[in-house]
C-alpha cells in the first residue's frame, strides 16, 4: 500500500472520522473508499454536467408538482370521508 499526505479541513476530517466508526472501518479504509467513489465517476465536462444538472432540476421539479397533486387528491378524499360521517 503506497502513502499519501493529504490537507483536508478538521471538519472534513471529523465527518470522514466519524463516518469511519459508524460503518467499522478505520479512517484510511473509509478515504479509500472515498477516493474510489470519485475515481469511478464518469468524467465529464463543464457542459454535460451543467446539463446533468439541469434535468436532475427538471426531474425534480416535476417529481415535486405530482407529489403536490396526491396530496391534494388525498385531501379531497379524506374531506369526502369526514363529510359522509
Amino acid at each position: 500500500m503506497a502513502t499519501a499526505l493529504i490537507h483536508m479541513d478538521p471538519k472534513q476530517k471529523q465527518r470522514l472520522a466519524r463516518r469511519a466508526k459508524a460503518r467499522g472501518r478505520s479512517f484510511s479504509q473509509e478515504v479509500r473508499n472515498a477516493v474510489d467513489m470519485y475515481l469511478d465517476l464518469p468524467m465529464g465536462s463543464e457542459e454535460e454536467l451543467t446539463v446533468l444538472a439541469k434535468m436532475a432540476n427538471d426531474s425534480a421539479d416535476r417529481s415535486i408538482a405530482r407529489l403536490d397533486e396526491t396530496i391534494a387528491y388525498i385531501e379531497r378524499g379524506l374531506k369526502a370521508m369526514r363529510k359522509s360521517r
